[in-house]
């Protein structure tokens, strides 16, 4: 997951497969790499999940010398990189982001968001002046309101994942990634 070219990455499937960490640690290389130029955007759906995800942000984040706001909640990296955590309770929030500028835009538990709507519409934000890679991240597991969509969209098109395909209106490769809890070194024998 961390060193996948491919510009858009669904690591989903089993809970306790490391997705939230894994997330993390690919923004703290991305930032370390790009500096003031990494622009990263987290969403979840709702501020309850979010709020777990910042919390363990801080965790990991503080030893490396990260700076936390809580308006809006961001974390700021010693090299100037930014996260910035935010929610899409409903679907029109993602027009709130048009004209923002990402490196990185990570939606936690896809499966959340009844359709793929507000995802999407934060493809758009994904731009660097700075010429630094822009990739979209999602994570999920199975169930959720927007299972259908998650599902048609990354799982159905090559279930074993590992297969890159590319997006016939877009043109842009997209990749599924399972999740397994042996993935979890630290649950693997759970």
């Amino acid at each position: 997951f961390v060193n996948c070219p491919v510009y858009e990455v669904f690591f989903g499937g089993a809970r306790g497969g490391g997705k939230t960490d894994a997330v993390l640690g690919e923004w703290a290389i991305h930032s370390d790499k790009y500096g003031a130029d990494a622009i990263g955007l987290m969403v979840r759906r709702s501020r309850v999940e979010l709020s777990e995800t910042f919390e363990r942000a801080r965790r990991i984040y503080t030893p490396l010398g990260a700076r936390f706001t809580t308006a809006p909640m961001r974390c700021v990296m010693p090299n100037g990189a930014r996260l910035t955590f935010a929610y899409l309770e409903r679907d029109s929030d993602a027009e709130g982001y048009q004209g923002h500028s990402y490196t990185r835009v990570y939606v936690e538990e896809a499966g959340n968001f009844p359709t793929p709507a507000p995802i999407m519409k934060l493809h758009a934000t994904l731009r660097s002046g700075a010429g630094v890679p822009c990739r979209m991240r999602l994570t999920g597991n199975p169930g959720g309101p927007g299972h259908q969509w998650v599902r048609a969209r990354y799982i159905d098109p090559a279930p074993m994942g590992w297969e890159t395909l590319r997006d016939p209106e877009t043109g842009l490769q997209r990749i599924y990634i399972p999740s397994r809890v042996g993935d979890n070194r630290y649950l693997g024998d759970a």
